[in-house]
């Protein structure tokens, strides 16, 4: 049986992009207007592409002239022998059952604005996905609109994934369709070890489907739970990890505004993955109102009913470390929201004796009231608690924890 991390490493690998775009074979679907802005934005703030060396097979993923064709596998990641499948679980029917019980049918503008298709983009679309096109495997999860489970495409060389099930008519019930979409249009194009990768995206009449990149080791919330805390070694690891992560993501003007430990999972390496960027804004003047994310991770700002801009994350950032090392967050308080509320407001952070010294520095520089007091990510990463916890020879994080 493969290690999932050959599989791992294949995936990592993966460019689903096609070359030019053919026009679908499908009859009667047209290209809506929510392609063309999705295209716009992703070709406006489109991530790098890391330098491959060149081949002249395409990927397994993107259109081909003969669909039955086996790809190569990049040099770097080939196997040296041939391997056998990874085993994916077994699948519960969940997907049909759910079908069959929930959601409904759509029409009109809302059809059309839930019309997702990542095979027609104007700008490096994929290949044409549905769901016959994947082996589907074990339930990952449950989420408010649908299902996620592990599968496996069913084209060569059977990349493994992570298919992610939304209802429309449960969207639309939960006025969310711009939040969806939202996400969709951001994630799409984010290339970084840290950010959790969207290969692309398809529909049918009642679901839509979503593509991600499968986090070997499930939800960092499971662990934390698991474990109360986390060691000073491994909460310093995750933040290095986060501050690249986010460094990166506000270098394309995006803001997550809801990290938190729930939004964040666990690579085959134990690296750190953000997830859900259903809060998420591109916003290139950086200045937003809406009041949003979860109510402990919110900064003074936000509570305040104030303009804020790209270090509500940074805030966030501070929360995350002290909850990594403490268990729970510095403002909670289960007397009532408002209690909380007020905690946030006038920063009322009570560090227990039991935080490291340089931890606790970090912790209170990230934590300011004023947003441009506090720590830039760049002197996040060169923080004295960073740098006596990085691997040796690593200039950031790593995924050892």
């Amino acid at each position: 049986m493969a290690s999932i991390g050959a599989v791992t490493k294949q995936i990592a690998a993966l460019e689903i992009s096609s070359k030019k775009h053919q026009q679908s074979s499908r009859t009667g679907h047209t290209k809506q207007p929510s392609q063309t802005n999705v295209a716009k934005l992703l070709t406006k703030y489109a991530a790098p592409h890391p330098p491959t060396a060149k081949t002249t097979q395409p990927s397994a993923l993107r259109n081909q002239t003969n669909a039955n064709a086996p790809a190569r596998i990049s040099r770097a990641v080939a196997p040296s022998e041939p391997q056998p499948p990874l085993d994916i679980g077994k699948y519960d029917g969940g997907l049909e059952l759910d079908n069959e019980k929930r959601g409904e049918k759509v029409f009109g503008e809302a059809a059309e604005a839930l019309a997702l298709d990542s095979s027609v983009l104007g700008t490096r679309p994929t290949r044409e996905w549905s769901l016959p096109s994947f082996e589907i495997g074990r339930p990952l999860g449950k989420g408010k609109f649908g299902r996620v489970y592990m599968v496996r495409t069913k084209c060569e060389p059977q990349y493994i994934l992570a298919l992610k099930c939304l209802y429309k008519s449960e969207i639309i019930q939960s006025r969310v369709e711009k939040q969806i979409r939202r996400e969709i249009e951001i994630q799409q194009n984010l290339r970084h070890p840290n950010v959790l990768r969207l290969y692309g995206y398809f529909h049918d009449e009642k679901r839509i489907f979503l593509m991600l990149e499968f986090a070997g080791k499930g939800e960092l919330y499971k662990q934390l739970s698991k474990h109360g805390s986390f060691s000073e070694k491994r909460s310093s690891r995750y933040i290095d990890q986060m501050a690249d992560a986010l460094t990166y993501l506000h270098s394309k003007h995006v803001i997550h505004r809801d990290i938190k430990p729930e939004n964040l999972l666990l690579g085959i390496n134990g690296e750190l993955k953000i997830g859900d960027f259903g809060w998420s804004v591109h916003a290139p003047g950086n200045r937003r109102m809406t009041l949003c994310g979860t109510l402990d991770y919110l900064p003074p700002e936000m509570v305040e009913g104030k303009e804020h801009n790209e270090k509500v994350d940074y805030w966030a950032l501070g929360v995350l470390t002290y909850e990594f090392l403490v268990g729970n967050p510095p403002f909670e308080d289960r007397n009532s929201v408002n209690a909380t509320y007020r905690r946030i407001a006038k920063v009322d952070l009570r560090i227990p004796s039991l935080v490291s010294p340089d931890a606790r520095d970090l912790i209170t520089q990230l934590l300011k009231y004023n947003p441009e007091e506090r720590i830039p990510l760049t002197d996040v990463s060169r923080h004295p608690w960073i740098l006596k916890h990085r691997p040796k020879g690593s200039s950031r994080g790593g995924s050892e924890v």
